[in-house]
């Protein structure tokens, strides 16, 4: 879920596991990608993604869309989609698989970078630089 910080001060938040977490700062005006429990409990407002009303949308309409994301081309290049993820140095198939939850297609992920160069694919900094440098 999309949070946004409406204060005027840096917000601190972990993530991962007590023994294995990372801390991520978020700064005013920021919108950031965590988990719910975490952006509620930081204080950080609740931002409904254009996708998930686009999404609702779609499912109100017709059957077609489903229909076509099964074909067998759809596949293979889902594939070589996620095989390229996991070439990026750092990336693995964890991330690969969130990368891929968040954007379908790798269509969807390049034009989301050039839209939004300053919100993360990934709620982890380090892979998010990594995979942007893989498509510069």
């Amino acid at each position: 879920m999309e949070f946004k910080n409406d204060t005027q001060e840096n917000k601190k938040v972990r993530l991962g596991t007590m023994k294995n977490c990372i801390w991520k700062t978020i700064h005013p005006g920021e919108i950031k990608d965590i988990p719910e429990h975490i952006g509620d409990t930081a204080g950080l407002k609740k931002i409904q993604e254009e996708k998930e009303i686009h999404e609702e949308k779609n499912d109100e309409g017709s059957s077609e869309d489903s229909a076509e994301s099964t074909t067998p081309g759809d596949f293979r290049e889902t594939e070589e989609y996620k095989k390229f993820l996991i070439s990026i140095k750092g990336v693995g198939k964890k991330s690969a698989e969130d990368i891929m939850n968040a954007f379908k297609t790798e269509e969807k992920l390049i034009q989301f970078m050039k839209d939004h160069p300053d919100i993360d694919v990934h709620n982890n900094d380090r892979i998010d630089e990594l995979v942007k440098k893989a498509y510069e």
